[in-house]
């Protein structure tokens, strides 16, 4: 019977379910706007399919058979999930949606843009629930495999086809110091390397995930510079309370100085194109593309960033 199941036609269930109610094939029929002899043939197809006569001539109509009565009083709930999942295509209301989503982002760009990225989602989705973490080693495997409903992640990471990524922003790299460098703010529209490279750093590592295609040690080396590495650490707090304390530098994005007001933003010397801009892309599983809560989810995103990272109080 499995093998017959599979190709079982769901109109056909709803035609047994109907004959059963109206005890009438002629009604159920015309309930359903098909002819008499179609819905006839239906019935057989269904005997054959099931291997159980469902239904016994009477004079004034059909009896139903034990198992014709508990598939009619089953069918309800077979097609209940059917009709939620059409209707959630169909019907797709974000401010209605109460299920959780789980985003993973990464985790620089999770300190930098974490409370503005909650705020939006929190008010596209206002009976949602959330989860946001950091993007680690199994987060790809977990993305795949479902566990998240979206991911934002910069442009030095290598992922597999099978997750539909699209940019969101940009933002220039830059040199990030405290206000009123005692070095740095002599030069105002451009350092240079001489000077740059006398300067301790502070150095932000690539989540092990990544696979970078310019870091700051190979541009360093790249203009024949040893970076000189004052502390190495991946929480963005740690990094500013250092930067506020010494002449160290960091080389990150402007949204960190409007997290951290004490510290401002200084032009770089020339650099490789590659390690010019932060280019941060978001996305989902292929298979996710036409689901309109991950639509409405990335239009949310993607909106929140169009006018540029902004700073949350």
């Amino acid at each position: 019977m499995a093998h017959q199941l599979d190709t079982l036609d769901l109109n056909l269930m709803r035609l047994l379910k109907a004959v059963v109610d109206h005890k009438s094939i002629k009604v159920a029929a015309m309930q359903l706007g098909i002819s008499q002899p179609s819905a006839s043939r239906g019935i057989a197809r269904l005997k054959a399919t099931l291997n159980d006569p469902l239904f016994v001539r009477k004079p004034h109509g059909v009896e139903p058979s034990p198992m014709a009565l508990r598939l009619a009083e089953e069918f309800d709930n077979i097609l209940a999930p059917i009709e939620k999942v059409l209707k959630e295509f169909e019907d797709f209301s974000a401010a209605e949606y109460d299920g959780h989503l789980s985003l993973v982002v990464d985790p620089y760009l999770l300190d930098e843009q974490g409370q503005q990225l909650l705020r939006v989602c929190h008010q596209s989705f206002p009976k949602a629930t959330f989860t946001f973490s950091n993007w680690n080693s199994y987060s790809q495997e977990e993305m795949l495999d479902g566990q998240h409903d979206y991911c934002m992640l910069d442009q030095e990471t290598e992922l597999p086809k099978d997750l539909y990524m699209r940019p969101l922003f940009t933002e220039k790299r830059m040199i990030v110091a405290r206000q009123n460098h005692p070095t740095l703010s002599q030069h105002q529209d451009v350092n240079d390397w001489e000077t740059v490279s006398q300067l301790p750093i502070i150095s932000l590592p690539a989540p092990a995930s990544y696979n970078p295609l310019c870091t700051v040690e190979s541009e360093y080396q790249r203009m024949g510079y040893q970076p000189q590495v004052l502390l190495k650490t991946y929480n963005l707090r740690l990094a500013a309370q250092m930067l506020l304390d010494t002449d160290a530098i960091m080389y990150a994005s402007t949204s960190t100085t409007r997290l951290f007001p004490a510290l401002a933003a200084y032009p770089m010397p020339a650099v490789n194109r590659e390690f010019s801009d932060f280019v941060i892309s978001g996305g989902f599983v292929q298979s996710n593309r036409n689901h309109p809560l991950h639509q409405h989810l990335h239009r949310v995103i993607k909106k929140c960033f169009q006018a540029g990272p902004v700073k949350v109080q």
